[in-house]
């Protein structure tokens, strides 16, 4: 009985002994687990970028270029409506290493329905707002992906990112953008309020131009803006006009139809140095139902023609005209004359026609009147130098950027310039005038992506998936033979 007992009392010390062991070795597991994430969350290491092109991980170029910002640039970018672990999220948050005074918040339009008020940021579309003191640019989803002349995908999401943080510090400017004033134009205090927004938004200077004021068209001057004058200019803007363009100005003109002077040869001069007339007597009607919007033959969806202010919305974008006159232009021998390249970006179906009576009822073509495909927009570059140039963004219709109010079911309607892609169109116009390129060019190929890793990276993924697995295998079989020859 005895001897029963002793035997009891050394299995139960034994039990506890191996127990109080195994436990103190599961706190310790559990404890050095805990460490080790807390560490690594404090150290916050960038993920391993196995990609050829390395989509994820910050270039040294943008690491340099953010590094050099001054220390008073305050810089928050936030992400609207991306998720946490969105490989985005992880490419801003790197930029936070190269400059500590950049900080990222990756936020709901609900949480700060401040931000999505003041910039238009509609709910549950992906937006990234980067913000310096007054200043900032607003990108859609959209705006990082892109094309290159061979129709593969790039990825510009870091040249995008690196640039929108230089153009808000104190290191970016402003792009100053002339509007012409005087005439009955549309102006930006008035019909083109949500144009200029959008224009400031991108960093964007718009300032009014009296010609007839102001000795000549200011030197700072990245582009010349002209919207739908109703009566001509005098002889003297014409010719601080052709002045500017022979200066290798580049000039946006958006001109809706039936101006106040039928007649307005200054302003025909200066469309003459391109060879392209602005039609001002009647408007294009769509009979192609599948190109007409809300019923309306003459509310228009154009096709937009492949160029390199359109590359992005060519093959996908959507605009609409309305109300919309029509281009014609000098023959080819007389373009050539003249050094002027025309490119085609709107153009309507070649049912469409051109009716000059606008008393006419009916919404069919009438005897006399011109059916066919009729262009809206374009694009004229004139050689001035064999190294300069002026380039000419023409479209016959203005509406189309406007705060013209388009009824879709709410009370006041949408501003046309909100619809489909017309602010896409004409900022890019503007851009496009301006030459406003991005200082920092990081085009990223995203096609045929492949896990092409260096000799070390491949040891050491190697050794993960196989080496691991086989430690972890040769333990147990240790541990289970150990513990056969102690029994």
């Amino acid at each position: 009985m005895g001897r029963l007992k002793k035997i009891i009392e050394i299995l139960k010390i034994k039990w506890l002994k191996e127990t109080s062991l195994t436990i103190l070795l599961i706190a310790i597991i559990i404890a050095a687990f805990i460490g080790i994430n807390v560490g690594i969350r404090a150290l916050n290491p960038t993920d391993i970028d196995l990609t050829t092109e390395k989509l994820y991980t910050l270039t040294e170029i943008s690491k340099n270029e953010v590094a050099k910002l001054p220390e008073e640039d305050k810089i928050t970018i936030y992400l609207f409506d991306y998720p946490e672990n969105s490989s985005i999220v992880d490419l801003a948050r790197q930029y936070t290493k190269a400059n500590p005074n950049i900080t990222v918040e990756a936020v709901t339009s609900s949480e700060r329905q401040d931000l999505a008020n003041l910039y238009g940021i509609e709910p549950e579309y992906n937006y990234v707002l980067i913000m310096c003191g007054d200043k900032h640019k607003l990108y859609s989803i959209y705006d990082f992906a892109t094309s290159n002349s061979s129709g593969d995908g790039v990825d510009i999401t870091e040249q995008r990112l690196t640039n929108g943080i230089i153009s808000v510090s104190s290191k970016g400017e402003t792009t100053p953008i002339y509007i012409l004033t005087g005439h009955g134009e549309y102006t930006t205090d008035t019909q083109l309020i949500t144009f200029k927004t959008y224009l400031n938004l991108e960093n964007y200077e718009i300032k009014n131009l009296d010609l007839l004021v102001e000795e000549k068209i200011p030197e700072d001057a990245k582009g010349l803006i002209i919207t739908s004058p109703q009566t001509d200019i005098t002889e003297v803007e014409r010719d601080k006009i052709k002045d500017y363009i022979n200066n290798g100005g580049n000039i946006l003109w958006m001109n809706d139809p039936f101006s106040t002077d039928k007649e307005q040869p200054n302003l025909q001069s200066v469309l003459d140095l391109y060879g392209v007339t602005i039609g001002q007597d009647g408007v294009i009607l769509e009979q192609d139902t599948s190109r007409i919007v809300m019923q309306s033959p003459n509310v228009i969806i154009p096709t937009i023609g492949y160029s390199e202010l359109t590359e992005e919305l060519a093959q996908n974008g959507i605009v609409m005209i309305l109300n919309s006159g029509k281009l014609s232009f000098a023959d080819d021998d007389k373009l050539t004359e003249l050094g002027v390249t025309k490119t085609e970006l709107l153009s309507t179906s070649s049912k469409s026609f051109y009716r000059k009576d606008l008393s006419i009822s009916t919404m069919e073509p009438i005897e006399g009147e011109e059916i066919g495909t009729q262009v809206v927009g374009a694009v004229l570059e004139k050689t001035l130098e064999e190294d300069k140039t002026s380039k000419l963004v023409v479209y016959a219709n203005n509406l189309f950027a406007s705060d013209y109010p388009i009824n879709t079911g709410s009370s006041s309607g949408r501003p046309a310039i909100t619809l489909y892609n017309n602010t896409d169109l004409v900022v890019n116009s503007v851009s496009y005038i301006a030459e406003n390129e991005d200082k920092i060019t990081i085009r990223k190929n995203i096609d045929n992506t492949y896990y092409t890793a260096t000799e070390t990276q491949d040891m050491v993924v190697r050794t993960i998936i196989f080496g691991l697995p086989i430690v972890i295998v040769l333990v147990g079989i240790l541990v289970w033979i150990l513990r056969r020859r102690k029994k």
